[in-house]
């Protein structure tokens, strides 16, 4: 075999595993404040949870909300914690302890963010403010979406976002 075929040969595997890479879906987290026109993603790896950190509005204590997103790309709340029974209770928990597990599953989840604390959004090592993504009171939306890897690349490095967002996971 010549220099130019192996040339070649290489160079067509690099494409064919750089085209794989680029269609490779990605997992993304999508959080929308339409009235401001802008969305943030942010990418999860696969399997990865996040959650919601924030002080409940009647009782004004911590809780955090942990989601997954399943296999038909819809978010599922898991984990309810909170140390005020008053919360657990909100959510429809009513035995001891802090950290509980649910299964509710949603198309999307809106949010107000908070007139008090704002609410915090955890993924791995990312953590971020709600008021990054807008002000008191902003209506924020929150969906999960499969996207190709270089569709997630160019949209957060070349798209409308209203912060830094993570990259693609990979």
């Amino acid at each position: 075999m010549g220099r130019r075929t192996r040339q070649w040969i290489l160079g067509s595997a690099a494409a064919s595993l750089a085209a794989v890479v680029a269609l490779r879906p990605v997992t993304v987290i999508e959080l929308e404040n339409a009235a401001r026109g802008g969305t943030a993603r942010i990418a999860l790896q696969a399997g990865e949870s996040f959650s919601i950190t924030s002080h409940h509005s009647i009782y004004d204590q911590p809780v955090t909300e942990e989601f997954v997103v399943d296999a038909d790309g819809r978010i599922v709340l898991k984990w309810v914690s909170s140390p005020s029974a008053a919360v657990r209770e909100y959510f429809g928990i009513v035995a001891a302890g802090e950290r509980h597990a649910v299964e509710r599953t949603m198309d999307q989840v809106v949010f107000r963010v908070a007139a008090g604390v704002a609410q915090r959004f955890r993924a791995g090592a990312l953590e971020q403010s709600f008021l990054d993504h807008g002000d008191h009171g902003d209506r924020l939306v929150m969906r999960a979406l499969r996207r190709p890897a270089a569709a997630h690349w160019v949209s957060t490095h070349f798209g409308r976002t209203m912060s830094p967002v993570r990259g693609s996971g990979s």
